[in-house]
Order: structure tokens, then sequence, then C-alpha cells
């Protein structure tokens, strides 16, 4: 019996001394003089504030003393002294170290009614007092209470599995927090790559892909690597989804050379290389304006039989147009018909730009109409670029006819027609219609996303 309710009456002095102790002393404090100073605080002749009860009760429970805290807090509330967030996280904690799960989850409801949304502590408190099998049945009953769990949470529950040895259990909490559209942190991945470290399992192939390419597509690279080099050190072989996920990686990064090399050296392992790998280099050669690396490849890639697709042909060609490259782009476009692989929109969106850049209009609306003739499914995009270009060669009553046909086609402008239009009216000295214009692009809210 902890005699909680019946102590002596305190002088004057004592009930006046609470706070310097509550300051000065508490570090020291054994467990009668905590109770003996809650008996003091509650009869104070004014009330302490709650900070002070939690000051106490967390003494209280560094001690261990679990079930004084529930005691106290029970006393508290008979009292009609309410709770805080912290004596609420410190109660539940309580009832957790002393596997009272049902009154911290009963707890936890009256806390919600009392309006304190639980925190990242109390969720913690409870995930570490569930065991690892019932922990996603909590989370997914604290999401039905309307809390959204964050990355901490999810970082909680993987650490735990990760401790406990169950790298499997952890990759599908991973899994979940990904199909939840929770973005895994540093934490995360560092606790998967410990747990794989310290795993006495062996882990698979699969098990490394997936962390490879997450950690890839975050621009954790460095990470990414780290764990390649686990697998080499276990003896898992990579294979294609792993070179892949590297390369492009390094390929983001613009660590080109890396890239190149990791290709030649999983060629080397006997691993092949496939229209993945190759697109994704010459992808990376292209933005970083490497033309003549990403045609060696595309040769190379010819050479060893494997079969480019119309995304292969599309990224050469956009990039030797931007490169001002011309006949070597009508080349690229000249095998592209050879090898049977199809064009689609945006080979045509490329070529349309292309010809209205190097003047050849009569050319670029030809094909347009073509298209036209032949019903290829258009975007929005294709239409600016006709606008553009007519407005370019100076064709403006044609630029206007087409842009008064797209509602008619089916087709809602956007803020990039409209601000081809605007501007092309008022060089052309046709202020009103610009006005007209520029009115109608605001009723159509187009301003104000522009302005954003």
């Amino acid at each position: 019996d902890l005699s909680i309710r019946t102590v002596h009456v305190a002088g004057d002095d004592e009930l006046d001394d609470y706070k310097d102790t509550l300051r000065n002393e508490l570090h020291e404090m054994k467990l009668g003089d905590a109770i003996g100073l809650f008996n003091v605080m509650v009869r104070s002749r004014s009330l302490p504030s709650i900070i002070d009860f939690s000051r106490l009760l967390r003494a209280i429970a560094k001690m261990k003393k679990f079930d004084v805290v529930i005691s106290l807090c029970q006393e508290k509330e008979r009292l009609g002294i309410p709770h805080n967030m912290y004596t609420c996280n410190i109660l539940i904690n309580s009832f957790i170290r002393r596997s009272r799960l049902s009154l911290a989850s009963s707890f936890l409801g009256n806390m919600v009614k009392l309006g304190y949304t639980p925190d990242i502590v109390t969720l913690s408190s409870f995930l570490n007092g569930f065991k690892l099998s019932d922990e996603m049945s909590f989370v997914n009953r604290i999401q039905e209470m309307g809390y959204k769990p964050n990355v901490v949470i999810y970082n909680t529950l993987i650490n735990a599995h990760c401790k406990g040895r169950h790298v499997s259990d952890a990759l599908q909490v991973f899994n979940i927090m990904k199909r939840k559209g929770v973005a895994p942190s540093v934490v995360t991945y560092n606790s998967l790559i410990r747990g794989l470290c310290k795993s006495e399992n062996r882990a698979n192939v699969v098990t490394f892909s997936v962390l490879i390419d997450a950690n890839v597509k975050e621009g954790n690279v460095l990470e990414a690597k780290e764990l390649y080099k686990e697998m080499i050190r276990r003896s898992v072989n990579p294979d294609i989804r792993i070179y892949n996920s590297l390369i492009n990686g390094l390929c983001i990064h613009r660590r080109l050379d890396e890239a190149r090399k990791m290709l030649d050296f999983m060629v080397s392992k006997g691993c092949v290389s496939n229209m993945v790998t190759y697109n994704t280099l010459t992808k990376g050669f292209c933005k970083s304006k490497r033309a003549h690396d990403a045609m060696k490849l595309f040769c190379e890639m010819t050479h060893k039989g494997v079969r480019s697709h119309t995304f292969t042909y599309n990224t050469l060609i956009h990039d030797y147009c931007q490169a001002e490259k011309f006949s070597v782009a009508q080349k690229v476009m000249r095998r592209m018909s050879e090898s049977c692989a199809p064009r689609d929109i945006i080979t045509f969106n490329i070529l349309l730009d292309c010809l209205f850049d190097i003047g050849k209009i009569d050319k670029a609306l030809t094909i347009f109409r073509d298209m036209e003739k032949n019903e290829m499914e258009f975007y929005i995009f294709t239409y600016n670029i006709i606008i553009h270009g007519m407005y370019k060669a100076g064709k403006v009553e044609d630029a206007m006819d087409l842009f008064c046909s797209l509602s008619l086609k089916g087709f809602k402008s956007d803020v990039v027609t409209y601000w081809t239009m605007i501007p092309g009216l008022y060089r052309k000295g046709l202020r009103h219609e610009a006005d007209v214009m520029f009115r109608q692009m605001t009723d159509d809210e187009f301003l104000l996303l522009y302005s954003l």
C-alpha cells in the first residue's frame, strides 16, 4: 500500500518549498520522498501547474516505478487535476511497461476525447509494447482514429524488426509504407542496411533489388552502392535489375563514366545487358550533351542485337535536334524507319519542332496535315508547337484559325497556348485581339496558375 492519500499535514514552509525541490532535488529523490512531495503539492494553497506534476511523474517513471505513476495519476484525476500531453504520455508508457495494454488503449481513447492528438511519443510507446506481429494492426487502428502514421512511426517498426533480425518483416513494413505514400528517409535505409548486415538469414537478390532500387529512386546512390558491396560480400550474385538500378542512379547524378564502367563490368560478369540498360545510359548521355557517346552506345546496342525501342530513337533525335545537328537527326529518323520501330506522337513532336527551328515551315505543315489525315492521337503540346511555328513564320492568321479550332477538335488551350498567342498578337500590332485573349485566359484561371 503506497498510502498516497493519507500523509501528514504539511506546514506552511513545506507547502511553499515544493518548487525548489522540483528544481533542484528531483534527480536525487527517493521514492518515499517523491510520494510525500506529491501529497504536499496536491494540498498546496496555490495548486501547482500541470507542468510541475509532469516533472514529478517523469522522475518517478525514471525510477521504473510504473505502478506508482499509475496510482498517482489516478489520485490526480480523482482530485480533478487535469492531464496535459506530457502526463498523458507518461501514463500510457507506464501502462504499457506494466503490460496493461488494454488500459493503455482505453486511456488513448479518453486522451483523444480530451482533444489531445497522439504524438510520436505516444505512438512509439504503443509500438514498443505491442508484439511485432501485432504492430501493423495497431498502426491500422490508429489510422482509423484519424491519425496518419508518418515516417518516424514506420522507422520505429522497421528498426524493431531489424534489431530482432527479422529483416523480411522489416521489408514488409518498408513496402507497406511506400504503398501508403510515406517516403522512406535515410534512417529507414540505414536501419535496413544494418539489419541486413547483422542478419544471419541469407538475404536473396530480390531483397537487395528492392532496397537498391528504392535508394536510387530517393537519390541515395551512396547507400545503393553500399548495398551492392554487401551483396558481393555475401556472395549474392547481382542480376540485371540490380545493375540497371545502379546505372540509373549514376546517370541521374551525372556520373556517366562510372555508369559506363558499370555496364562493362556487368557484361564481364556474364550478365547480359538489355534495352532498359542501354536506354538509361543513352538518356543519361543525351541529357549531359554527350551525343557522340550516346551514338556510340546506340551502335554498340545494335551490334549486340539488342533491338532499339521508340524511346531510344526519340532520345537520340531530340538530342541531335537540340544540338542543331539536324542532318544526324534525319539519319537516325531513317534508321528508325528501316528498323520498323514505330514512330509515336513524341517522335513527330520532336520532328515538327526541329523543322520549324530550321525554317522548313512548309515541310512541317505538310507533315502536320498528314498526321491529321491519318487521325493520329494528338495532345495540346503538338498544337502548341504548330502555333508557335506559325507565329515565327509570320502566319498569324493561320495560327489564329488553328487556335479557334481547338475547342471544336476537343482540346482545351493550356497556359503555354495562351502565352504563345498573346505575345505574337502584340508583336503584330493586334492589341485588341491580344487583350481579348488575355481576358479569356483570366476567365479560364490560367493567369493564377501561371503566377504560381
